[in-house]
């Protein structure tokens, strides 16, 4: 006889004698149970013939104590490749059709389950399974552990240039199973402004794309040409304004339907670093002739010569009885750059021989000149020359409209005479750099059974702390640096190894303390960019590192291990990663004072309990929300057993 939602939920009570006059009450719930099908034939054949991108994969089996009907449900795939396991929740309206018999089959949206290649990242060799939770009082989640096997190549080589400048060529040569003959595939390469000396972008700027079309015959392989947004070489790539010391690039390969929202395949984060063309020197001499007034001369290292680069050059005379000019682009003269870096031209006024100045007649007023790259102009503007050109700006200088500036944006670069002989506006205090963040990685991420990696620990950290690389204020107003280490006094920033940026030297004891006085007097809340000094006194980003991996192993680590032995090494990964920012946020020996019942839960493996608490709640809305989908996805690693 089935069981009525009504008769589950309705309570009856049992008196006991206890040595005193009273009556407990007691629930009495008939245990639920599931049993699953095997998947059926064509499910498996058509994960297994790798031709469509979705498969009908019908879910059905025996349930005992379920009321017949419609039961809501929560159901996900799991996908096991390269040793991980990961989890992809089903949107949708997900519903258990019970017959009064308890046979049941599941339907989303009101018809059969569909896998979708891309969606679930059925990609290279694998696995699929599923869970399935269903929406009544005390029912357990089953789980269908990866079983049906996938096999879909989805692969990119990359072939790297023997020299790693601008303007070498890259080859891109895919390797696609026929599935993704259906899909669109498009490949991007983008600048992903690593270290603490940049500020990361919001959203990646792509350097380079290409696409595969559905239908389109993938062996065919892609060239691009670093720094560039093709292999042509005439356009150089958007890296932004502000980009300081190499290119770090990185690929990425998305997928999509026709139509439908693209989903990340693959990527390779760092798979290429090239230091940034380099002006070497850049000057003027007086010497008139029939080729002009100046003779310009410098020399430009770090790019290719298949690039062909071009540069643009233009005489500034401050002193000269005509106007300035405020666009030099029409004065401006095209020089090619050598293949050994050197450019050399003339500008000015030409002299022929009557008109050639006397011997040792030197010019009236002095001059420099000014450099841009025609090849980074955008919509028909000059680009910031920064961003693509290093200089020491002790040497040269930005110059923007008529002036010397300290600009991030400026359009072009002064010759060596232009520093020496012009005046500048003091070196700003303040600049727009030094923090690394990155999304925070998702709840699956990494092997949920293995070892919980220093990398692993360190993208939390940057997600959430934000390393950053110089002195600033936290939240409570307490002089900070690097991965939220504490500095109480100016002596406890002295004992670390600060180095002056804008001097290319380690910094001194004053330099750190009055770094340390500055940052202190500033008021609490703002920006982390705001708290940047000049000069620029940070930590290097392998010192960060270090002091975040010295910390994470004497200091955090075993307080967690000791609080939770000796059971932490085998929680689910996504509970470890949460544990230790928990501690991270709220200190090491928080679970026994600030967290007792998290700590308890935790203890017991009850991962729906964990995931409930209010003390999750703690700082930001966005960390405390990710810290409960750690706990959530511990209860698909790690489904509640059955008492």
């Amino acid at each position: 006889m089935a069981t009525t939602e009504e008769q589950v939920k309705k309570p009856g009570t049992v008196s006991l004698s206890a040595g005193y006059r009273a009556s407990i009450p007691f629930v009495l719930v008939p245990r639920t149970s599931i049993t699953l099908d095997s998947p059926g034939t064509l499910a498996s054949m058509g994960l297994q013939s790798g031709v469509p991108l979705t498969i009908s994969f019908p879910i059905k089996g025996s349930s005992k104590h379920f009321p017949p009907g419609n039961r809501k449900c929560a159901l996900s795939w799991l996908v096991s490749r390269e040793g991980k396991e990961f989890s992809y929740p089903v949107d949708g309206e997900v519903m258990m059709k019970i017959q009064p018999d308890g046979r049941f089959e599941v339907e989303v949206n009101g018809k059969t389950p569909i896998v979708d290649v891309l969606a679930q990242q059925l990609i290279g060799r694998g696995k699929l399974g599923f869970s399935l939770t269903p929406d009544f009082p005390h029912a357990d989640t089953v789980t269908f552990k990866p079983a049906v096997d996938f096999n879909n190549p989805c692969e990119i080589h990359v072939r790297l240039p023997e020299k790693k400048l601008l303007g070498e060529r890259i080859t891109f040569t895919p390797n696609f199973g026929l599935v993704f003959q259906q899909a669109e595939l498009e490949l991007r390469v983008f600048e992903s402004d690593e270290g603490s000396d940049e500020i990361a972008a919001t959203e990646p700027r792509n350097a380079f794309t290409h696409t595969w079309t559905p239908g389109y015959f993938f062996t065919l392989s892609r060239s691009w040409a670093i720094g560039f947004t093709d292999d042509s070489c005439h356009q150089l790539a958007d890296v932004g304004q502000e980009e300081v010391g190499a290119f770090e690039f990185a690929w990425q390969l998305w997928g999509r339907h026709s139509g439908g929202a693209p989903t990340l395949l693959l990527e390779n984060k760092n798979f290429l670093t090239v230091p940034r063309p380099k002006l070497e020197d850049f000057r003027i001499e007086y010497d008139p002739s029939f080729e002009g007034t100046w003779e310009v001369s410098g020399k430009i290292s770090g790019v290719s010569p298949r690039a062909e680069l071009q540069i643009d050059i233009a005489l500034v005379e401050p002193r000269s009885k005509t106007p300035l000019l405020i666009n030099h682009d029409s004065a401006a003269v095209r020089l090619p750059l050598g293949s050994d870096g050197i450019f050399e031209g003339y500008l000015g006024e030409r002299h022929w021989l009557f008109t050639r100045p006397a011997a040792g007649e030197f010019p009236l007023a002095p001059a420099f000149a000014v450099l841009s790259l025609p090849a980074a102009s955008r919509d028909g503007k000059r680009g910031p020359i920064a961003a693509h050109l290093d200089f020491d700006d002790t040497t040269f200088s930005a110059f923007k409209g008529h002036e010397l500036t300290w600009d991030i944006d400026a359009d072009w670069v002064c010759s060596r005479e232009a520093v020496e002989t012009e005046p500048r506006p003091p070196r700003p205090k303040r600049r727009k750099s030094g923090i690394i963040t990155i999304p925070a990685p998702p709840a699956n991420a990494g092997d949920q059974k293995g070892p919980m990696t220093f990398e692993e620990m360190w993208n939390d950290l940057c997600a959430w702390e934000g390393i950053v690389a110089y002195m600033y204020l936290d939240t409570k107003g307490h002089v900070t640096v690097g991965a939220g280490n504490l500095l109480n006094t100016a002596k406890d920033a002295q004992a670390l190894p600060f180095q002056n940026k804008d001097a290319g030297r380690a910094a001194t004891p004053e330099e750190i303390a009055t770094a340390f006085q500055q940052v202190n007097q500033m008021k609490k809340g703002m920006w982390f960019t705001e708290y940047a000094q000049r000069p620029m006194i940070a930590l290097t980003d392998q010192f960060i590192r270090d002091l975040v991996k010295k910390r994470l192993d004497t200091e955090f680590l075993p307080v967690i291990r000791e609080t939770f032995k000796p059971h932490f090494d085998s929680y689910p990964l996504c509970v470890r990663r949460a544990l230790l920012d928990i501690a991270y946020n709220r200190g090491a020996y928080s679970f026994n004072t600030k967290v007792p019942e998290l700590t308890a839960a935790v203890k017991a493996r009850n991962w729906t309990l964990a995931a409930s608490l209010k003390c999750l709640d703690h700082g930001a809305e966005a960390r405390a929300q990710w810290r409960k989908s750690l706990f959530q996805y511990a209860i698909v690693v790690e489904p509640p057993k059955k008492s």
